[in-house]
């Protein structure tokens, strides 16, 4: 595709597409080039419409997250730490002030996980909630078009995939770390690096230097602590940061993913393989993104699923009239979300598998308002929680690795010795079961018309759905900030 055909279909001012010669010292490119490579390359062909149907989807979920968060409790205490360093050009979704790039990237990429309502992909990652607000934040600052932005989060997605999809993701995560921050500066520093024109070389660079300083574990869980919920937004400020360095010809390390010596593989799993981090494949990543219709981590869909049904199954039945409450999940649900939760703590409630089969046995939906403060402390959904005993089933384990699904089995014992049993493969929002486009949308007016108003709300969201590709980014963000 010709430089035309680019700015044709992306709008705004044109971006160099070069091919860059990666420094001849070596008789083989690393990883991180063969990755730039491949991106600079995708880069020269038009999106199809499904990727970029895909795309202003994504745009749209994460931004009605985040514009949510903007008005949940903890906003306030991220942006007094962050105001302490100036205000700047960058704005905060759904307020009225601006910060600085780097603080902007990190506050709305921490909103969009406030709530546990942002994007999966199976690979056990959040996307949006890091490509999307590093993408937004360089877009503001390069007055980049709409058709730009999303083919930055259409990169931003590939590259953060691939790069979790290149080791053994799951033993990523049992060993602890979580692979939304560890994975997500990769991402972020493409997303950045497409809408700043970085060559070939460049682009090397910033993955190199995003990819050197990552980091994030899931110490969290025990105490219910902020630092998830800061993940995103520091992955999307570090991948913004090694952008703007690559553009300045700082240099990154192109040995990132395989040196023996702190390679990202080498210290994150046990097991990993380039070539499957350059594998050619019939879909894009972003096409694989699973948009939440729960509040709650992903581990916990299936469960409330089956809890749900086998509410709806018994009518006549009370929570009183339970004796116990079995859930067999795989071990990696059991891992991180298998436990109790804290009442006086919403993180916890959210990776908590009881709290959450209390909820559906209840007949609750799991919305943003079942997570609320000051319902924690519903003393029947505590009796019900303690009466859940999570357990590790080889049958969910089998089907997670092989069909990357996330599936249960719960069983209720009532007080007359029956049973009653809800297998659950596919809860609303995964592959087998995704949000249709009408399901998005009533989630993001739903999310957003309380902060933005509804004309507001439903401008945006008609922009990015339906609106020209060349139009401004600048024209979504006055309408993404909270009005005067």
């Amino acid at each position: 595709m010709d430089l035309k055909t680019a700015t044709d279909e992306e709008g705004g001012k044109p971006l160099p597409i070069i091919q860059c010669h990666m420094k001849q010292s070596k008789t083989k490119a690393t990883g991180i080039e063969r990755l730039a490579r491949q991106i600079t390359i995708m880069n020269q062909t038009a999106l199809s419409g499904h990727a970029l149907h895909a795309a202003r989807l994504c745009l749209l979920d994460t931004l009605g997250v985040g514009i949510y968060g903007s008005s949940q409790p903890e906003t306030e205490q991220l942006l007094q730490s962050l105001r302490r360093f100036g205000t700047g050009k960058v704005s905060v979704w759904g307020r009225r002030e601006t910060l600085d790039a780097e603080s902007a990237a990190l506050i709305c990429g921490s909103l969009c996980h406030l709530r546990e309502l942002d994007d999966v992909h199976y690979a056990i990652l959040h996307t949006g909630c890091v490509c999307v607000p590093a993408a937004i934040a360089t877009a503001e600052l390069e007055h980049s078009s709409l058709g730009q932005l999303l083919r930055a989060i259409v990169n931003g997605v590939e590259v953060m995939s691939r790069i979790s999809l290149g080791m053994d993701y799951m033993d990523h995560r049992e060993r602890g770390w979580h692979g939304t921050a560890t994975c997500g500066a990769f991402g972020a520093a493409a997303a950045a690096g497409y809408l700043l024109g970085l060559t070939e070389d460049q682009l090397a660079d910033a993955l190199g230097t995003a990819g050197s300083r990552t980091g994030g574990t899931w110490a969290f869980s025990v105490d219910g602590a902020m630092s998830k919920r800061l993940h995103p937004g520091l992955a999307a400020r570090d991948g913004l940061l090694a952008a703007y360095l690559a553009q300045a010809g700082v240099p990154g390390p192109h040995y990132v993913l395989e040196a023996e010596d702190g390679g990202f593989y080498r210290l994150f799993s046990r097991e990993w393989d380039i070539e499957r981090v350059l594998r050619n494949s019939e879909r894009l990543e972003i096409e694989q993104v699973e948009y939440k219709w729960f509040a709650s981590c992903k581990s916990v869909h299936s469960p409330i699923t089956a809890a749900l049904q086998i509410y709806r199954e018994n009518p006549q039945r009370t929570p009183e009239e339970v004796s116990s409450i079995l859930v067999e999940v795989n071990r990696s649900a059991l891992a991180m979300a298998g436990h109790s939760y804290e009442p006086d703590s919403v993180v916890s409630a959210q990776i908590s598998i009881p709290y959450g089969v209390a909820l559906g046995l209840l007949g609750r939906p799991g919305q943003g308002a079942d997570y609320a403060l000051d319902r924690l402390g519903d003393p029947m959904v505590r009796t019900l929680a303690d009466r859940v005993k999570v357990v590790e089933s080889q049958e969910f384990n089998l089907l997670r690795q092989t069909e990357h699904l996330s599936g249960t089995r719960v069983t209720v014992e009532w007080n007359d010795g029956t049973r009653s049993v809800a297998v659950v493969k596919f809860a609303k929002g995964s592959i087998g079961d995704p949000l249709t486009e009408e399901d998005v949308i009533q989630k993001y007016c739903g999310l957003t018309e309380g902060v933005l108003g509804r004309e507001r709300s439903q401008k945006l969201m008609e922009l990015i759905l339906h609106g020209d590709t060349s139009i401004p980014v600048a024209q979504l963000v006055k309408l993404m900030v909270q009005p005067l």
